[in-house]
């Protein structure tokens, strides 16, 4: 059965329930009209009768920080229509990045019993590994895609969870070493570290402002790009949440502070079903980090973005990475 989870935001739902044969496939042109006459404001999704075609693998994503699914929605969408809608992609937010739903009760799904510090790093690894355990079968074979500490997520994942069968692990930008000791590391330590507590005022009196206020803001903020997606407004409206800003700065702070040593031996382990991408400007994952793994790991499939493409990725460049991506693994589709 195939089908698209975006998990993270709530939004009205428009959910296809197809004829015989039932592949979702067949409806693609009038899922992606619908979408666009919807201005993209409204997911539209279209469930495959089960049996009617091949149990894909899943292709899941872990996010950066902050860890809103809606930043990767657009990218999640481009990356689905470019495997032809055969495939999954699942998007899971960090924990305690998001405003739970009314209808969820937010501690069942992120306390977890193997550690008090449930918003921190190893908190948010152990989010991530309790959903796969969770929600994905064991005979699934799995894609996953880590950007920014997301890279680092995964490969604590490939590392704890031998099921299920990850076919191939991309890490986008990866903040897997020497966070703090980054250009943009040694600029925000101090300010997640020792100083997040000074500007929780302010930030706590921003947060009473009206939506359509922090909605302006949000367009302020974003006004670089070459166009404004109203996702990436309405993710950035609903992270202007207290709870979820300290959040947000506290998974900071830990990752200046835990990310230091790389890990070689899950790396080289796992070598074969691994693709680094770096920024050939990225202020987070800098050139020497990227020259040092080529050194390391010379016969690792790590490559260096020739297109200018940001670390934020998700702002301005997410159909062009989704093709990439979809690129990367269609070897690896093929053999199943």
């Amino acid at each position: 059965m195939n089908c698209v989870v975006l998990v993270a935001n709530t939004f009205s739902i428009f959910l296809s329930f197809l004829g015989n044969p039932g592949l979702a496939g067949f409806y693609r042109i009038f899922i992606e009209s619908l979408y666009f006459s919807l201005n993209q404001q409204y997911p539209v999704w279209a469930v495959s009768h089960g049996g009617h075609c091949k149990s894909p693998p899943e292709i899941k994503r872990k996010e950066g920080n902050p860890g809103l699914a809606g930043f990767y929605r657009i990218f999640i969408e481009s990356l689905y229509f470019s495997l032809n809608q055969q495939y999954p992609v699942w998007a899971v937010s960090h924990g305690g990045h998001c405003k739970s739903p009314p209808e969820i009760k937010r501690k069942e799904e992120t306390v977890s019993h193997d550690t008090d510090d449930v918003f921190g790093l190893q908190g948010q690894v152990e989010h991530k590994l309790k959903f796969l355990r969770k929600y994905v079968p064991k005979d699934v074979k799995l894609v996953l895609i880590g950007h920014s500490i997301g890279s680092y997520i995964a490969l604590k994942i490939m590392k704890q969870s031998p099921e299920p069968e990850i076919l191939r692990s991309i890490l986008l930008f990866p903040t897997i070493e020497r966070m703090a000791q980054t250009p943009n590391g040694k600029l925000l330590t101090p300010l997640f570290c020792w100083l997040r507590y000074i500007l929780y005022i302010p930030i706590f009196l921003f947060t009473l402002l009206p939506e359509r206020v922090k909605s302006f803001f949000a367009h302020f903020a974003l006004f670089r790009q070459k166009r404004i997606h109203e996702t990436l407004v309405m993710t950035s409206v609903d992270m202007l949440n207290m709870g979820c800003i300290a959040n947000i700065m506290y998974l900071a702070s830990q990752e200046m502070r835990s990310v230091v040593e790389r890990d070689n031996s899950t790396i080289k382990q796992h070598l074969n079903k691994l693709i680094f991408y770096y920024g050939a400007t990225d202020r987070w994952c800098p050139l020497q980090y990227y020259e040092e793994m080529k050194m390391e790991f010379p016969d690792g499939n790590i490559r260096m973005c020739e297109k200018g493409i940001c670390h934020s990725f998700v702002l301005d460049s997410s159909k062009e990475m989704a093709e990439m991506v979809t690129g990367w693994i269609q070897d690896d589709l093929a053999k199943l």
